[in-house]
């Protein structure tokens, strides 16, 4: 069955395609950058973070996405810049993604407002040699078709030792994927489609050594059904996370972060499928490993996020 489960989704995709094809990360509240240009340098610390995402095990041809990000701010505070990195492989389609991030912060007695922008270029591969295709003259599934598209965009998120929030948009073209035609004029073609993202949370003290935070993401992306997620994370003396999370229609998550000490921490996440894959899929295991350093301009601002 190779390749069975893109087989399947470029089949169902002769005319035009609208399928998801950002992915969807499950410790969000942990790695802000992959979701808002806004959170560049919001940590006023050098953040180096890398993600390992591996999608519905047991599945052929199921999603997997790296991710490394780089962000920090500069000038007292008031700029903050960000480099993400990544590649996501679905069956036969590869695609690498290289963005950079700049956001301007506005200092308030609430907290920190910041704006941000990004841009960056995708490269997508995708080879139809790999499929296993029963009619083998079918001219919509030949070929090695390569598509390199430029994208950017924008968002806001404002943060404080408290709280956060953020609306963003990060991928605002909507660039042809593909596009291949047969001969007979029948044409297969794939379209990406606009995201926009809403990010919040909350630390609530339930006592001097246990936080509460809740947090939620909610997803739109045009052509696409609104996806959200909603999250309960226990933090225990500053340094343990354990939450779980419930993914519309999708998964329950159970997710932790630790923090080994001033500079590293490791979080995971693992999502227990709750649509139709249930029966063939053995979830989804995701990693993330953090890294942060002051820089030598480093001034302590008491307005600056702690926890996220």
């Amino acid at each position: 069955m190779k390749k069975s489960l893109v087989a399947l989704v470029v089949l169902i995709s002769v005319s035009c395609a609208y399928a998801q094809q950002r992915p969807v990360m499950s410790t969000y509240m942990f790695n802000g950058l992959s979701l808002n240009p806004a959170y560049a340098g919001s940590l006023n610390v050098l953040s180096a973070s890398f993600l390992h995402r591996k999608q519905w095990i047991n599945v052929d041809g199921a999603p997997r996405s790296n991710i490394l990000s780089v962000h920090s701010s500069f000038y007292g505070n008031q700029i903050g810049l960000g480099l993400q990195a990544s590649e996501d492989v679905i069956g036969v389609h590869k695609e690498s993604a290289l963005y950079l991030s700049g956001a301007y912060k506005i200092k308030t007695s609430a907290g920190i407002l910041a704006m941000g922008l990004s841009g960056g270029f995708d490269n997508r591969r995708s080879d139809f040699n790999e499929l296993n295709i029963l009619n083998k003259e079918d001219q919509l599934l030949t070929g090695t078709p390569t598509r390199f598209t430029p994208n950017f965009g924008t968002g806001i998120y404002f943060a404080n030792p408290r709280m956060y929030a953020g609306i963003s948009v990060p991928y605002i073209l909507e660039n042809d994927l593909y596009q291949v035609q047969a001969e007979d004029g029948t044409t297969s073609e794939g379209k990406e489609s606009r995201y926009y993202y809403a990010t919040g949370g909350i630390i609530l003290d339930l006592n001097p050594n246990v936080k509460f935070s809740p947090s939620a993401l909610i997803r739109y992306q045009e052509q696409s059904r609104l996806g959200w997620d909603l999250n309960a994370t226990i933090i225990l003396d500053g340094i343990a996370y354990a939450g779980v999370s419930y993914r519309n229609g999708d998964a329950i998550v159970f997710l932790t972060q630790l923090i080994l000490n001033e500079n590293f921490r490791i979080g995971y996440a693992y999502d227990a499928t709750v649509n139709a894959l249930a029966n063939n899929s053995r979830g989804t295991h995701e990693i993330l490993l953090n890294y942060r350093v002051k820089l030598r301009n480093y001034k302590k601002d008491p307005q600056c996020p702690v926890y996220f």
